[in-house]
């Protein structure tokens, strides 16, 4: 009868804590973008914080990204971005769910980098081209890109940006003409708050508690009467 209370015992802790380990996991990946469907264009300048300072115009309300600029970056050396004046028009996309040709690319690698950096925009651009380089393989020429390469490979795999950290938001090209523009990224801030697990997750958790406390008490009980 004990090894019964025990093997019940054991079960019940183990059901608790799945339960409780998929509500980290649902609060932690709900973190999408609300970005807008329309076209938005784009300038660019040189940044010296950042490989780009992109100025997102066109934008409308009520969405995750405004009229401003942003840190940017570039993911596609294959042809050389004409900086401002000149404006192109891009459809943006979240590094989290990017469009079908760029499904692929090690957006976790890129996601960790911009939220751990270190060194200067040289650097960290290098350590980008290194993971996502839509032109030819790179090798970075700076020992702090490496240095960047690998943390990310030793602590980047599978990573999400939580709320208050950086998202690469994706500025692609609609083109005019073939290769006319590249494609790049800019920093976001995650300002989604997830929501919290369904009710019936929430129930089942409770429940589970619930169970574990009545467990506990009625062992005490016993002892009790025992001694």
């Amino acid at each position: 009868m004990k090894n019964i209370k025990s093997i019940g015992f054991t079960f019940l802790l183990a059901f608790i804590t799945l339960a409780a380990n998929v509500i980290v996991v649902v609060y932690a990946t709900d973190t999408n973008l609300n970005l807008p469907q329309t076209l938005v264009r784009i300038e660019v300048f040189d940044g010296t914080e950042s490989y780009f300072i992109t100025k997102l115009m066109d934008v409308p309300a009520g969405y995750d990204v405004s009229n401003g600029t942003y840190l940017g970056w570039c993911i596609d050396t294959r042809v050389e971005m004409a900086r401002s004046p000149a404006q192109h028009l891009v459809k943006l996309y979240s590094s989290l769910n990017p469009p079908g040709d760029l499904a692929n690319e090690s957006w976790d690698m890129v996601n960790y980098i911009l939220n751990h950096k270190r060194g200067n925009a040289t650097d960290i651009q290098q350590a980008i081209w290194y993971f996502i380089n839509l032109d030819t393989a790179y090798t970075p020429t700076s020992e702090v890109a490496w240095e960047i390469i690998n943390d990310a490979l030793a602590n980047g795999e599978g990573y999400v940006p939580s709320y208050g950290e950086k998202i690469a938001v994706i500025c692609y090209p609609q083109y005019v003409l073939p290769s006319e523009v590249q494609v790049s990224i800019i920093e976001v801030t995650n300002t989604v708050i997830p929501e919290f697990p369904s009710p019936q997750i929430m129930l089942i958790t409770l429940s589970a508690i619930l169970l574990l406390i009545t467990v506990v008490h009625y062992r005490g009980i016993f002892r009790q009467i025992k001694t």
